[in-house]
């Protein structure tokens, strides 16, 4: 009965070693991935030598790009400014030069009421309305100005509503919105098909 014993003890020992090799096995498996080599700024084209590979254990919450994508993200744009060693994303890259040709981007200070309740995607297309000037006298007299601009980059302010959004303008609407957006005269809303 002893050796009985001994060996469902030894045939144990055995099993909770190769559950421990195959847990080690499981934890330690790195995959490669793309990061920064350096910072890129917004707009900038992706070089090779602007990547750098890095291995991670896969994370349900991290969503990198694999290195072996490589070749398909080099050539791409930065949507957003992009540190160097962070991972990078998808999300985090265009097709398309940034800003486009003819095009600019404002950065727009919004309060609550300035802008939808609704969350703001990049790509969404927004009409910039312009408020009165609180200190003019005279009633307005027709349509207030309006401006078709493209949502680039959303950060949430603090939990009372604000954001920061940065839109696409035309060049020649550029420094309108920006004259607009300094003085805070600008509503935002969202177009049909945003």
């Amino acid at each position: 009965m002893r050796r009985g014993r001994l060996g469902l003890a030894v045939a144990l020992m055995a099993v909770f070693a190769l559950a421990a090799v195959a847990l080690f096995g499981y934890v330690s498996r790195t995959q490669p991935y793309l990061a920064l080599a350096r910072d890129v700024p917004a707009g900038a084209r992706l070089a090779a030598s602007d990547l750098v590979t890095v291995h991670l254990n896969p994370d349900p919450g991290l969503a990198p790009v694999p290195q072996n994508r490589a070749k398909a993200v080099i050539g791409k744009y930065s949507s957003i400014p992009l540190l160097a060693g962070t991972l990078l994303t998808d999300g985090a890259l265009v097709d398309k030069p940034f800003p486009a040709p003819g095009e600019q981007v404002v950065g727009l200070a919004l309060k609550a009421g300035q802008m939808p309740s609704t969350p703001l995607r990049p790509g969404a297309a927004v009409l910039l309305v312009s408020t009165q000037d609180p200190l003019a006298q005279d009633k307005p007299t027709g349509p207030a100005p309006t401006v078709l601009a493209t949502v680039v980059h959303v950060i949430a302010g603090a939990r009372d509503g604000s954001a920061t959004v940065s839109v696409a303008v035309r060049d020649n609407d550029g420094p309108l919105v920006a004259r607009l957006a300094a003085q805070g005269r600008l509503v935002l809303t969202l177009t049909s098909g945003s």
